[in-house]
Formats: structure tokens, sequence, C-alpha cells
């Protein structure tokens, strides 16, 4: 409970949907799009600023809460059309976003078994094959063969227990931001 006033007293928070707030001000629709993607608005790609702001803020926010994003133009702008337009747009950057992040976990769950599949063949060869003799290129290989085991086991506990957590806590982060409900607040 304590916590949950901290980030009240610190963020807007909208009691009625229990949602934190972030709030964007905007002179235009077109300020959420990049200036350099000459796509349709359905297509086009959000602005870095824009998304670098959206996930600051959400990142603030613990995840086990909802948010929603509140942008505020001006009356004279009002248009339904680049409402809908640009809604289809945020939910496209990412949706895309959140594949990215699947097909990265994808990845890195191959990459983790092929570092455990090689430290077990380098560790069992370093062990079992080669013994120690007089000859120094032999240890030299036997050395290296253990300690390229070694390494392949450190990144497969590497990206078990850091990289996994960061990648899930991005795609956690980006889901949210999906399913937040966008609203358009105009003032005069």
């Amino acid at each position: 409970m304590r916590k949950r006033r901290y980030f009240q007293k610190h963020y807007k928070y909208n009691e009625f949907n229990n949602t934190y707030l972030i709030k964007v001000s905007l002179d235009d629709y077109d300020d959420v799009y990049d200036d350099w993607d000459p796509s349709p608005f359905k297509k086009r790609d959000i602005e870095d600023e824009f998304n670098d702001f959206i996930v600051n803020s959400s990142e603030d926010i613990p995840l086990n809460f909802n948010i929603q994003i509140d942008l505020y133009l001006p009356e004279s702008k009002k248009d339904p059309k680049k409402e809908v337009a640009l809604l289809s747009a945020y939910k496209n950057y990412y949706s895309y976003a959140i594949e990215r992040l699947v097909k990265s976990k994808s990845n890195l769950h191959k990459k983790t078994l092929s570092y455990l599949f090689l430290s077990i063949l380098f560790l069992s060869m370093g062990y079992f094959f080669i013994r120690d003799t007089q000859n120094v290129f032999l240890n030299v290989l036997h050395e290296g063969i253990y300690i390229g085991g070694w390494v392949f086991l450190w990144e497969f506990f590497t990206n078990i227990f850091i990289t996994t957590r960061e990648v899930q806590a991005e795609y956690n982060l980006y889901k949210r931001l999906y399913q937040s409900e966008v609203k358009f607040i105009y003032h005069d």
C-alpha cells in the first residue's frame, strides 16, 4: 500500500480505471510519426522521441499496474480519421516490437542450448580424451579446450540468469504498451 501511495503521488492516477496516466502534449498528430518515414499513416513508424518518452515513463511504473496514454492536442486539430490512423500506427509499432522480441527470445534459447552442448563437449574432451603428456602443444591444446568449455558454460549461465530476464522484462514492457489504452484529449 505504501508503494502504491508513492506512485499515486508522483504519477497521475485514475482511480476509476485503476491505471496510471502518461500524458503527452502534441501540437499535431504528425508529432507522433517519424519525419523520415514516407509511408501512409497506418504504416508509418513512430518517432523515436515519442517512443523513448512512452517507454521511459512506462518503465518508472511497475509492470503490475496498468497504464493509459493521454494525448493532448489543440481542439482545432481534431480529426477522427487521423485518430484512427494514429491508433493503428501505434498498435502496429508495438506489435512489431513484440514480434521482434519473441524472435529474439527464440534465438536466445537456441544459443543457450548450443552453449550448453559445446560446454559439455569441450569439458568432456578435456577430461576424458587428452591426457597429460610431455608434448607442450598437446598441453596447451588441453588447457585451451578446458578454458573453452568453462567459457561456454559461463555463457550458458549468463543467458539463463541474466539475458533471458532482461529480454523478458522488455517483452513485458512492450506488451503492456501495446495493451494500454490511448485517449485523445482536446483543449483550447
